[in-house]
């Protein structure tokens, strides 16, 4: 009540000083060269004697715009994204109100030669509190698709199968402008091989986030910004790429706007193969037994899919405004693996030899609708905003296996395998930002995530007698899944001299639902969690900075986890989902230090998390030689290490940039009596060097490396790779041609070692080998440079938004 009482008397007190001083009225309109209104062009007005600022304002829709001057000489300048400056002088206010003539602002595209836009945007922007990688600005992203550009973002790798990790974990969140999309439906690895890189701005790695943001995720955050242009008039980008082995994807990214309304549309195609292969040797060894087999598969994933985006943005006023936007992918997929099992006896003599073929159809289906609502105020940095989104996804794969046994006393046999899954997902949110005059800021806000998921699954057996497939018993169920989060914050910061803070709570009420249809188990559970959150910054030299932070995370458990009944990944390899499974929580504390200097800057960092009831996939045997994956709440893990992300530019033509990244692990805990412990010192780096000749031909290179690391039941072994690329600028300007290759030496490889009481297990996983791709891209009424600027500029929204 004391801050809003005191807003009101400011208020007063403004209007009562306003009134005390004798002013009068400047006036005009602001158009383009065709004599079409320019809305919300900036207006300012200066002393002609000491240029010193008088007042501004904004054109309204229709271009006019007026402004309160006392007597006396001035001048304006008027302004507008993608339009030149335009200065008029000798503006005398002599006791009367004056009308300027029309004001005609020329697009500064008609003479860019005259200028050169020297706050170029980085490929890597580092601060205290997120990274941010720009798409456009890396050579060797051009063409991928959202995995593959994941991958060179530092701090963050992407495995052989494509799952995510930061920081070595791979309980990390990722969303898709801000909020959760059913872009990335049941199956994230899936979700962003689909969407394509030409769709993508930029990348936000998020270590430490705030209240503000969404709990979920161990390490931190990762927000992929989508594109979005908001100058006037049309404007845009279309783009095609061919690549080895079969790679093609063309699409267009495009936008219209007039005065107060743009329209944004944008598609992608793309046809992917993705050749790989695996290999691994299990052995078995028993009181009363012990053997071995080998397999050796290669793998076959032929994708095409089909991104879409429609939208509009309207400006009702110069404070208010509203989007509506739709995104999705339709696409399928044709899957294959051949196995071959070589079985050998205690003698280590081969006795039999297994083939499995496995054809896999994989229809694909998402989309989202959402609806923002923004307005801002007069007070500085005041903001309220609405948000709200639907989201559907469907994932449907059918499989037929063949197996055929070298063995005449056994059976050959045909499996029909199909998983029908669909979520749909309503997210309803609000933000409202208030700050105050002794530089301190209130944000606070509420968000509802509400969730439901099928999952419709059958393992069945082609019983050859009646020429039928029936299902065998215990793998067939229909999952239902309701998860239902309400959540609200509030946060306050201030900033006093060169120190800084920001506190933070946010309460999350989770309401989880499982139910198995076939057998009619319901299992439900409802928590309530809080979430604390600080960060203290402090300015030491210039902008350099210090900064502390604490936050606690929560990760959910997966809900195919939760399936209590065997699903296959081949016949001898089975899943069993826990029921039981609790969210696993984590503190995570950082010391970060953000160092500028002259030709570059360097954040280093040292963190530490503590997590308990840690979630683990244990593996477990029998006498058969069948292995078990069963997640389990094993018990607690300490993470603690140092992190050094930075960026340099050596001469102007040469720019380097680096992350690099040691840790040491500890995991403690049991399952079923049995203790499961490891004890880890790994380390990770990316480095990247980019030249640039004649401002027009770029070549770049990037080399990552992960090192060995255990785990509770063996050890994973280095993974490493370097890219290649190079980019030329075409047609003055308008259009670039990249040509990149990907783990040149095919050294992207996943190798393992699983140990455990009665097997040992060394297996090599390859999902796509090395990869060639020349792309194409051709902007539209707009040079790269102009490109680059616009999307940094990007409108009032960064994407990144409350969470």
């Amino acid at each position: 009540m004391k801050s809003a009482f005191t807003i009101v008397v400011l208020f007063l007190f403004e209007l009562t000083l306003t009134a005390q001083t004798k002013q009068h009225q400047l006036s005009g309109k602001i158009t383009d060269n065709n004599g079409e209104a320019v809305p919300y062009a900036a207006v300012a007005a200066f002393k002609t004697s000491d240029s010193s600022y008088v007042n501004g304002a904004a054109s309204d829709m229709d271009g006019n715009f007026s402004l309160k001057l006392a007597n006396g000489n001035y001048y304006v300048k008027v302004s507008f994204l993608s339009f030149e400056n335009k200065i008029i002088p000798n503006i005398i206010i002599n006791n009367k109100d004056q009308k300027l003539p029309a004001i005609k602002l020329t697009p500064s595209s008609l003479k860019l030669n005259e200028f050169e836009f020297v706050d170029e945007k980085k490929a890597m922007e580092i601060d205290l509190d997120k990274k941010v990688f720009n798409i456009e600005k890396d050579i060797t992203s051009q063409g991928s698709n959202a995995a593959e550009i994941l991958n060179n973002v530092p701090s963050v790798s992407v495995d052989v199968e494509g799952n995510v990790s930061l920081r070595g974990s791979g309980n990390v969140r990722i969303l898709i402008n801000g909020k959760p999309s059913g872009l990335t439906g049941t199956s994230t690895a899936d979700a962003l091989r689909q969407l394509q890189g030409s769709q993508i701005e930029k990348v936000e790695v998020i270590s430490n986030p705030s209240a503000r943001y969404d709990a979920e995720g161990e390490v931190g955050i990762i927000n992929i910004v989508l594109k979005k242009d908001n100058r006037q008039g049309f404007n845009g980008s279309i783009n095609a790429d061919v690549g080895y082995p079969n790679n093609y994807g063309a699409g267009f990214n495009l936008s219209y706007k007039k005065n107060a309304v743009t329209i944004f549309t944008a598609y992608q195609s793309s046809l992917r193969e993705s050749p790989g292969y695996s290999s691994s040797i299990q052995t078995f060894t028993y009181p009363d037994t012990s053997f071995k087999y080998t397999n050796r598969a290669n793998r076959g994933r032929n994708e095409i899919n089909n991104n879409f985006k429609l939208g509009t943005e309207i400006y009702l006023n110069e404070k208010n405004s509203i989007t509506l936007s739709g995104n999705g992918n339709i696409g399928s997929a044709y899957n294959t693996v051949d196995v071959t099992y070589t079985d050998f006896d205690e003698a280590n003599r081969p006795f039999q030899i297994v083939t499995r073929n496995e054809y896999e159809d994989k229809i694909l289906s998402s989309y989202d609708v959402s609806f923002n609502y923004r307005k801002s105020f007069t007070q500085k940095d005041r903001l309220f905003t609405i948000d709200a989104q639907y989201s559907k996804n469907r994932d449907d794969e059918e499989s037929i296996i063949v197996q055929n046994n070298s063995n005449d006393n056994l059976d050959n046999t045909y499996t029909s395998v199909y998983n029908f899954e669909g979520s749909k997902n309503i997210l309803l949110q609000t933000d409202y930002i208030h700050p105050f005059e002794n530089k301190g800021k209130l944000e606070m806000g509420y968000r509802g995530n509400y969730k439901s998921i099928d999952d419709d699954y059958a393992v069945s057996l082609m019983n050859k007698s009646i020429n039928r497939f029936e299902v065998i018993p215990g793998y067939k169920n229909l999952l239902l899944y309701y998860e239902n989060i309400s959540a609200g914050y509030v946060m306050y910061g201030q900033k006093i001299n060169k120190f800084s803070y920001q506190l933070g709570l946010r309460a999350e009420y989770s309401d989880v639902t499982t139910e198995l249809v076939a057998s009619n188990e319901i299992n439900k559970r409802n928590y309530l969690n809080f979430f604390p959150s600080t960060h203290l910054s402090y300015q030491v030299l210039g902008e350099n900075a210090i900064q502390v932070s604490y936050s606690r995370r929560i990760k959910r458990p997966q809900h195919w986890w939760l399936l209590p009944f065997y699903s296959i990944s081949d016949l001898r390899n089975n899943f069993y989902g826990n029921p039981n499974l609790n969210p696993e929580y984590t503190d995570a504390y950082e010391l970060g230090y953000m160092n500028y200097f002259k030709k570059g800057s360097l954040l280093s960092s040292v963190y530490y998390r503590y997590s308990t009831d840690v979630m683990e996939r244990i593996l477990i045997s029998n006498n058969t030689g069948t292995t078990e994956r069963i997640p389990t709440n094993i018990g607690i893990r300490n993470a603690y290490g140092v992190e050094f992300s930075g960026s340099y530019q050596l001469y102007k033509w040469w720019d380097l940039r680096g992350d690099f990244n040691f840790f040491r692990e500890i995991t403690d805990g049991n399952y079923l009596g049995k203790n499961y412990f490891s004890d880890t010192y790994t380390w990770s780096t990316k480095l990247n060097s980019k030249w640039t000749i004649k401002k027009v031909l770029g070549i770049q290179s990037s080399f990552d490396f992960n090192a060995p690391q255990n785990t509770t039941q063996g050890r994973q072994l280095a993974r490493y790779a370097l890219n290649m690329g190079a980019s030329i600028d075409v047609l003055n300007g308008n259009g670039t041609i990249s040509f990149n290759a990907s783990d040149i030496f095919n050294t992207r490889k996943r190798q393992s070692i699983d140990i455990g009481d009665n097997f040992y297990s060394e297996g090599e996983f390859q999902w796509r080998s090395r990869f060639f791709r020349l792309s194409i891209s051709y902007r539209i009424n707009q040079t790269k440079k102009q490109f680059e600027r616009n999307n940094r500029n990007n409108g009032f929204d960064d994407g990144g938004g409350g969470m």
